[in-house]
Order: structure tokens, then C-alpha cells, then sequence
């Protein structure tokens, strides 16, 4: 009761605020779409330097920074708000491509979205993303590898019980092609203190598409990662 009263008090508002940043080639080509970590406004990918990373890359992309604050999470309405609010305007306006970018949280929900809608979804870059508790991690890690771990049947409905173990099932099935998702992409500090259960992820990922630096949990070591992925090869031919 107590921890339904506390997810009952966690705002998360419909529909879900959102701050844009314009290209200046309009039409633009593509659509990045920014979660933020836990605590994190929209703002904060101003502010620490996202947005003008983006802008400054000679891309045509419009941004869409959002107010994914943990009440989405903690009610299960993620998802779905993103959908009404973010991808699915963004569809009917015409976009080449869409692309997911979150640290922290915001690598969770963007795997998260990408997992229901993958067909929407061109590429995520996920930084230093939380993907679960130290219990399922040292379970996968005991395996050897995301590949050798046993992983659940699928379901289709996630809840608070289940859906670090079907995030993982379903990162499994699509780094082997057995399942559709978008191109991911994978950046964190070695410092990082989530970097233990993002380097399974790494290790089921192709090389190109693990970004490492040096650093911590901290957002410089996240804006490096991101300035590394829209200078490498793999993104090299898009949003021209």
C-alpha cells in the first residue's frame, strides 16, 4: 500500500511535456528524441551541451528533448505517452528516420519504446543505461554472456516483476537477429558504476558500436559518448 501510495503521488503528466530545437534545413530529414535520466528535465540536454552537439554536426535533424520523468516509469504509461505525444506526430510529419538517445533512465526507456515499436524506431543510443538489478545482472553474467544466459518465455505484458528479465530476453533475440529491433548503439565511462551490466550488452553488440570512454556516471562522460557516435562510420550516411 505504501509503495502504491508513492507511485500514486509521482507525476506523470498527458500529455508528455516536451522542449524542440529546430534544424535549420527544414523539412529536416530526422527526428532525435532525448530521455532524460532520473531527476533530469528536458532542459538539461540544453544545458549540458546535447542540443548543440546535435545542431552543430551538419545534420538535418529536428530534436524533441521530453519530460520522461520516473512516474511514467513507475506507472507504466511510458510507452504509450511517448507513442500519442512524440513518435506518433513525428511519423505523421513525415521524418526519414527517428532516433532514441537516454542516459541512465533514459537508455532504459528508449530500449524500453523500442522493444513495443520497433519498426519506428531507426537507431537508439543508449548511455550508461540502467538495465536492472544486481541480482538478474551477476545471473547473466554467471552465464558468460548475454548469448549463453537462459533466458524467460516472452511476454507480452511487462510489469514491475518482469520487465528487467524480458528487456534482457529481448536483447538477446535481437543482438542474434532472432527478433526485430532498430540499430542500437551503446556508450558509457569505464568508471561508470552501472558499467558491469552495460558491458554484457557491450559484448552482444558489434565493436562499432560500443562507444567507452573514460569517466563516471556524470553527463561530460555522456556528451563525449555522444559526440564519439555522430563522428563514427556507422552514422556517417545518415540525416543528409
Amino acid at each position: 500500500m505504501l509503495l502504491a501510495g508513492c507511485v500514486a503521488l509521482m507525476p506523470a503528466p498527458a500529455p508528455l511535456r516536451t522542449v524542440a530545437y529546430e534544424s535549420s534545413q527544414q523539412p529536416a530529414k530526422c527526428l532525435f528524441v532525448l530521455l532524460p535520466g532520473a531527476g533530469d528535465p528536458a532542459e538539461r540536454f540544453r544545458d549540458q551541451g546535447f542540443v548543440e552537439d546535435l545542431q552543430n554536426s551538419n545534420r538535418s535533424i529536428d530534436i524533441r528533448a521530453t519530460d520522461a520523468t520516473i512516474g511514467y516509469y513507475m506507472k507504466g504509461t511510458l510507452v504509450d505517452r511517448l507513442e500519442a505525444d512524440v513518435v506518433g506526430p513525428a511519423k505523421a510529419r513525415g521524418y526519414q528516420e527517428i532516433w532514441f538517445v537516454g542516459p541512465s533512465m533514459g537508455g532504459l526507456g528508449s530500449l524500453l519504446y523500442s522493444r513495443v515499436h520497433s519498426a519506428d524506431v531507426t537507431g537508439v543510443l543508449v548511455i550508461a543505461p540502467f538495465l536492472g538489478d544486481r541480482d538478474l545482472i551477476e545471473e547473466i553474467a554467471a552465464a558468460g554472456t548475454l548469448k549463453q544466459w537462459q533466458a524467460p518465455p516472452r511476454v507480452d505484458t511487462m510489469s514491475r516483476d518482469n520487465y528487467q528479465r524480458e528487456l534482457w530476453r529481448w536483447l538477446q533475440a535481437a543482438t542474434q537477429g532472432r527478433e526485430a529491433a532498430p540499430a542500437i548503439f551503446l556508450g558509457y565511462g569505464t568508471s561508470d558504476r552501472l558499467s558491469r551490466a552495460d558491458s554484457l550488452l557491450a559484448e552482444a553488440l558489434p565493436a562499432s558500436h560500443v562507444f567507452l570512454t573514460t569517466g563516471g556516471h556524470e553527463w561530460p562522460v555522456w556528451r563525449r559518448v555522444v559526440g564519439s557516435f555522430l563522428q563514427s562510420p556507422e552514422f556517417a550516411a545518415h540525416c543528409r
